[in-house]
């Protein structure tokens, strides 16, 4: 038997293999080298056959006449690559044609490999095992693979139903602050301490829902509900949200907007994305430091900047940082590093709006993010009116 010791078993021993071959002394003489080699062997004498005996007879490499009458060998080997798993499936053409440009067209038809005839025993036997084991080990990191997504997609799913079980017990826990904070009795230290608890759970309740939505977009996308927002009257009540964060960290607010901008976005998701920005404004600048917003009409947009005058981010990261739980190590003024999911949240919500975010340097100190959205049909056909035109038309506050 080939020299092989007779207790000597293979990995492919007994592998089935299908030979489609319409020459019936070929079929013969591959069978007889294949059934040597002891593997199962099953034969077709054209394509159509090969193809239909693919369902029952489930092989496990195929051999494959290039040349043959209705179908030939090239077409078999496509169909086969469209079928379910046909792509793992190894095929080895055998030919008996000599032109040049044969070798390229059983490739460019995804076949394995590629053996002229007259076939000897020898050689088919060791290119069957060097495609039996690369199928083998293509098998082995498919299913690895498969192992890996579905205990990944298993790890996210549960963190998924943690983070959103933690919205009910954070729930009452705004509820107590809020009926602490409606009692007058309460000295002042005692209210500082509930607005700065109250300001804590805000955040702990973006947080979640910063979580739950990147989860969400990665699998179906952000579902927005656009409304047109008057910037100039939306953007002090905005702050309001954050003044006792910063009144708590000696921070002072300002925001610029002329009177009559106006941007079409889904306000919850443009709320969460510009106190993301505040919120790391806020958190990684030293106390007594200034941070403001600003909104202003470019060509076709609305920009949307936040500055801060903490450390700065260094050059060659201000890309990175939008990234999944990417943290900046070193930015913190006494203060615990983040999740790493804000600022992923900021670009998921600006790209939703076909929008972008993106950093630059503060100088001479800092940060600054802009958003940039396009402006709204009627904002920007208001645009070329002659409100527009008159750049003196702003509000301020501080």
């Amino acid at each position: 038997m080939d020299g092989e010791p007779i207790n000597f078993r293979r990995a492919d021993h007994g592998a089935r293999v299908l030979v489609v071959d319409d020459d019936p002394l070929a079929r013969l003489s591959v069978r007889a080298m294949l059934e040597r080699g002891h593997y199962q062997v099953e034969t077709a004498d054209g394509g159509a056959e090969g193809l239909a005996l693919l369902s029952s007879y489930s092989p496990e490499l195929v051999l494959l006449d290039i040349q043959m009458p209705d179908m030939d060998g090239l077409e078999v080997c496509r169909r086969i690559r469209e079928m379910p798993n046909g792509e793992l499936l190894p095929i080895l053409f055998l030919t008996g044609d000599e032109s040049p440009d044969l070798h390229a067209q059983a490739f460019q038809a995804k076949g394995d490999d590629f053996l002229r005839k007259p076939v000897l025993s020898a050689e088919l036997i060791v290119r069957i095992r060097s495609l039996m084991r690369l199928k083998r080990l293509q098998s082995e990191i498919q299913a690895d693979r498969d192992n890996l997504l579905n205990l990944q997609k298993q790890r996210e799913q549960l963190f998924e139903f943690i983070v959103h079980d933690l919205k009910n017990p954070l729930s009452a826990i705004q509820m107590g602050l809020d009926l602490l904070d409606a009692k007058d009795e309460n000295d002042p230290n005692a209210q500082g301490q509930i607005h700065r608890l109250r300001g804590t759970a805000r955040y702990m309740g973006r947080m979640i829902e910063n979580i739950l939505d990147i989860g969400r977009a990665e699998q179906v996308g952000l579902e927005l509900h656009k409304t047109l927002i008057p910037l100039s009257s939306w953007i002090p009540n905005l702050l309001k949200e954050v003044e006792s964060q910063a009144h708590y960290r000696n921070h002072e607010l300002s925001w610029s907007c002329p009177a009559e901008l106006e941007v079409e976005a889904d306000q919850e998701f443009l709320r969460r994305l510009l106190l993301n920005l505040l919120d790391n404004a806020l958190k990684y600048s030293p106390s007594g430091s200034h941070t403001w917003i600003e909104a202003r009409s470019t060509d076709h947009c609305v920009r949307i900047e936040v500055r801060d005058q903490g450390h700065g981010i260094p050059e060659h990261l201000r890309g990175e940082i939008f990234g999944k739980f990417v943290r900046l190590a070193g930015r913190g003024h006494d203060t615990p590093s983040g999740s790493g999911l804000g600022l992923a949240f900021c670009q998921l919500v600006a790209e939703a709006h076909e929008g972008r975010i993106w950093a630059e340097e503060n100088s001479p100190r800092g940060s600054v993010f802009l958003v940039e959205i396009p402006l709204a049909r009627t904002a920007n056909h208001r645009e070329t009116g002659a409100e527009a035109k008159d750049p003196t038309r702003e509000s301020t506050g501080t």
